[in-house]
């Protein structure tokens, strides 16, 4: 038939006699988008290219050559079982070579199969090999692709919502075989054509794709088109439908008690105006729809995602294909609503609002750690696998983006295939082990990699004669006076500071400020511990290399630096706080600079210049920095380990984990969706900061609380499609948009939406 019809009509033919998963009514459905999801059903997703057409020569080389290893030697009996069941669901057409050698359009890439854990393989396609997606012409809808900051945006809505409603619940809906539901055009099939292993003595095969395939680069914004449509549609257009056809058979529903309260430890102080309605929301990434409710608006919320994944996607009762919603996810309890559950690989508790690494990480990450420290040496590319492993799980490990100093610097120092493993980076394993041993007592909050205000502000200075500073805190509170500190160093650190009296100095300026910071951290939690237990500190400094150590968390060195930030990692673990620096210039930051430079003065006397150069309606109170904060930071300077090795942690296990919460409510009545109100922070015209204190604040430290004075507006998606791009999207970032510890690994842009966005306060 190929041959006596040509390409054309005979791809026609086969998309004619195959199933499409594309509802025929989609054009239908209430987005603008509607028209251009219904054009790629009808006519097939495009795959232009700028290279020329392949000779002959480049087709015979590209079948010589045959399919990726993990193909041809590990999989070759799955992948041809796999691309068997495939063809059986209309998804791939299987052909010989020589029907299809020559024509101008087909270009030929290796397959190759993923494995995966506790799933059967994934079979890929590399289109980089052939240089496919390098020549493909950019025509799909990119700015569709949304789910970069999806996690984020989660973990945003769990910790603003009203607590009044109880703990959110939270349950995920996977589609199956995602990519294939969406058809490709004739031309784009061959474009995208691949290799397969040989079966038997035949000649060469080809699989001709019908659909997306796996290993394309436009396939993710070709797809993400329709399910961010999805997406769209379940958070703005409520189905008021006392039943659902798909709902009794796809998801079970148990009947446990729900959880009615949060844990003591998951609230925060920051919902001074908490929204008025329960938690609803959905989102995606790619094909993992994530929803989140407090009851009862989960089973709306759930009732709304089915209707509108089966306007988009829909096969007919007779269809080889799977479900469209899939039923093995269905069958481990992915759609089973809980308070705890797995999202895009974290473990999140909503009830005590934390973040937890999955067993199985903890696991591997253990044993990767074992086999390093039992061995003398150790190669570049393991070493680098291990550092990849360690980053990856910094947002769900308490403070832990603090301890990559050492390691960094042994990888950037050793260039060498091999490199043995001295006294440094072995300690800094240790340090890693002893997080691990000690995950469930220092859980991450979820207030800790989300935007908030400060509770306590605080300022630091450091000069050749001492360090010193001062904290306040942001809110009105029985312990709310003014606190100062200072410490003048000893004659052992001056003689090691570099001037231009002492070039061969071997501490400098930097290093001394970077102190500063650590020490006012260590001297608020040891003097308001009531205060700053489960806090955030904003600290501002007018040193430019001690701000950017906190904030990027490693300077690359074994130099102080490193040791001090080790030691700032222990600190925060063990009151459970978080620290940011502002940097500020050194000409507002006249308060700090006195402390630092005030070792003249008798305490009595420096209080009176305290409250002349920084009049206060409460006194002022004069502290002394513990001597074991000066202890360790002593011996960071000296860049020395404490004796005892890595601090050990006077907290206790938290409460156990455990499911809680049903898969659903029971029946209730259904509502019309509220829309999400901004939630504001704490802070106020009111506050202290704002009033008596204001008129010598640090100008960041004003800049940073004047962003509180207005809500809160959590990261949204684009408003109110994803077809529109918001004017100013990607430039500006939502002004209490704060890097927090380990919040800059899940840092996103806030995308601006005036005037259109239902968030925004008028």
């Amino acid at each position: 038939m190929l041959a006596r019809c040509g390409w054309t009509q005979f791809f026609q033919h086969s998309h004619h006699h195959h199933i499409k998963s594309i509802n025929p009514h989609i054009a239908d459905i209430p987005h603008p988008a509607a028209p251009y999801l219904a054009r790629l059903a009808r006519h097939g997703v495009p795959a232009w290219c700028i290279d020329p057409p392949w000779s002959n020569h480049q087709q015979d080389a590209a079948i010589l050559r045959g399919t990726h290893p993990s193909a041809r030697r590990q999989y070759a009996d799955f992948i041809l079982a796999e691309m068997f069941d495939y063809a059986q669901m209309g998804f791939w057409l299987v052909l010989p070579y020589s029907a299809l050698r020559g024509h101008p359009r087909l270009k030929i890439a290796p397959a190759g199969v993923v494995p995966q854990r506790e799933r059967r393989p994934r079979p890929i396609m590399d289109y980089t090999f052939n240089e496919v997606n390098q020549a493909s012409v950019p025509l799909a809808p990119f700015h569709a692709m949304q789910f970069g900051s999806a996690f984020q945006r989660l973990l945003q809505r769990l910790a603003y919502c009203n607590p009044s409603f109880g703990p959110p619940v939270m349950a995920k809906i996977d589609l199956a075989d995602g990519y294939y539901r969406i058809p490709l055009s004739s031309d784009a099939a061959l474009q995208l054509a691949v290799c397969l292993p040989p079966d038997g003595d035949e000649e060469p095969l080809l699989g001709i794709p019908l659909s997306l395939p796996m290993g394309w680069s436009l396939s993710p914004p070709y797809f993400c088109s329709f399910t961010e449509t999805c997406a769209d549609l379940t958070n703005s257009v409520p189905v008021l439908l006392p039943t659902h056809p798909y709902q009794d058979a796809t998801v079970p529903q148990l009947d446990l008690p729900l959880q009615t309260t949060f844990h003591p430890a998951a609230l925060f102080p920051h919902n001074s105006r908490p929204p008025p309605a329960p938690l609803s929301y959905a989102d995606v990434y790619i094909d993992d729809f994530m929803l989140i409710a407090q009851p009862p608006a989960h089973e709306r919320v759930m009732h709304n995602l089915l209707h509108h994944i089966h306007s988009v996607f829909k096969d007919p009762p007779s269809s080889p294909r799977r479900a469209v919603v899939s039923a093995s996810k269905i069958g481990k309890g992915d759609a089973t609503f809980s308070t705890q559950k797995t999202l895009l690989g974290w473990l999140v508790d909503s009830h005590t609002m934390t973040v937890h690494l999955p067993p199985h990480r903890v696991q591997r990450l253990e044993a990767l750690l074992t086999s390093t420290l039992d061995s003398t040496y150790t190669t570049r590319r393991r070493w680098q696998r291990l550092l990849g492993e360690l980053h990856s799980m910094v947002p769900a490990i308490h403070s832990a983006k603090f301890l990559f100093s050492i390691l960094h610097h042994h990888l950037a120092t050793h260039h060498q295939r091999r490199k043995r493993l001295t006294t440094l980076p072995r300690q800094a394993l240790r340090d890693w082990m002893h997080l691990l041993h000690h995950l469930g007592s220092t859980p991450v909050p979820i207030a800790h990699l989300v935007p908030q205000p400060p509770h306590v502000v605080a300022a630091t200075d450091a000069s050749r004669e001492g360090m010193g500073g001062f904290w306040l805190p942001t809110m009105s509170h029985e312990d709310s006076a003014p606190y100062a500190w200072r410490y003048a160093w000893p004659e052992h650190v001056k003689q090691r500071l570099v001037s231009t009296v002492n070039p061969s100095g071997d501490l400098s300026i930097n290093d001394l400020e970077l102190a500063a910071i650590i020490t006012a951290s260590g001297t608020q939690i040891a003097h308001t511990p009531n205060i700053l237990n489960h806090s955030h500190t904003c600290i501002a400094t007018d040193n430019t290399a001690a701000h950017a150590w906190v904030t990027k968390g490693s300077p690359t060195s074994t130099t102080a630096p490193a040791f001090l930030l080790r030691q700032l990692a222990w600190d925060c673990r063990r009151q459970d706080v978080s620290i940011q620096t502002v940097h500020t210039s050194g000409s507002s930051n006249t308060v700090a600079d006195l402390l630092s430079r005030s070792f003249a003065l008798s305490d009595s006397e420096l209080l009176a210049a305290l409250s002349r150069a920084a009049p206060s309606q409460r006194p002022w109170r004069l502290v002394t920095p513990p001597a074991a904060t000066i202890s360790t930071v002593s011996l960071a300077l000296s860049r020395k380990f404490p004796q005892t090795g890595s601090p050990s942690h006077n907290k206790g296990p938290t409460t156990p984990h455990g499911l809680s919460g049903p898969s659903y409510a029971r029946s209730c009545t259904v509502t019309p969706s509220y829309r999400t109100s901004t939630n504001p922070c704490p802070y106020s015209r009111s506050s202290l900061t704002d009033t008596e204190w204001e008129p010598w604040l640090p100008l960041a430290l004003r800049s940073k609380l004047e962003q509180w004075n207005q809500p809160f507006v959590p990261l949204g998606r684009r408003w109110p499609h994803w077809a529109i791009t918001t004017p100013g999207s990607n430039s500006p970032v939502n002004s209490t948009y704060g890097c927090i510890a380990n919040y800059r690994h899940t840092l996103r842009k806030t995308h601006r939406q005036p005037g259109s966005n239902p968030f925004h306060s008028k």
